[in-house]
């Protein structure tokens, strides 16, 4: 799906920053297929608010059946998942180290079927005029709701080289 992304590649993206009640949004980093556990213990903390949290389509498969407990617990989550068909960011850190990838594609997953099997609601966003949209509604309904949408990662590579070569193992 390499091209075919909704979301731009690194040197047309928008610079994006959140503000929430509790205080700006960090980015972490190294925590893959944690991003919807958090939110949960988030939503738990704050029940009153919607949480938003965002992991590649990988990262997401790495703990997607805690969905159910999302459902169970009511979490007041919305979770977008940047769906592309592999692990992107290992794909990048193989291709700056190695040269090459190995190993980082799988198979198509429909994150609206995923989550609609688990009692959630599922969306997704098939054209960028659909993101304000799309987004609003997600926010808008109660509970946990999966928001898809297929990204173009060609840029990532770029990210990495920017990224002190120490940092990288």
């Amino acid at each position: 799906m390499s091209g075919q992304g909704l979301l731009p590649p690194l040197d047309r993206a928008p610079s994006l920053q959140f503000q929430g009640t509790a205080g700006p949004y960090h980015q972490r980093a190294a925590d893959v297929g944690c991003r919807a556990s958090l939110a949960i213990a988030a939503s738990i903390v704050r029940p009153a608010d919607k949480v938003l949290s965002i992991s590649g389509d990988g990262g997401f498969l790495f703990s997607a059946m805690e969905l159910e407990t999302a459902v169970r617990l009511k979490a007041n989550i919305v979770h977008m998942v940047w769906i592309d068909g592999t692990y992107d960011m290992v794909a990048a850190q193989e291709k700056l180290k190695y040269g090459r990838t190995s190993g980082i594609d799988f198979g198509p997953v429909d994150v609206v079927k995923y989550a609609e099997a688990f009692g959630a609601k599922g969306l997704m966003i098939r054209t960028p005029d659909e993101i304000t949209p799309v987004l609003k509604r997600a926010f808008d309904l109660p509970g946990p709701v999966i928001v898809g949408v297929h990204v173009d990662y060609r840029d990532n590579v770029k990210l990495f080289e920017m990224v002190n070569e120490a940092s990288i193992h």
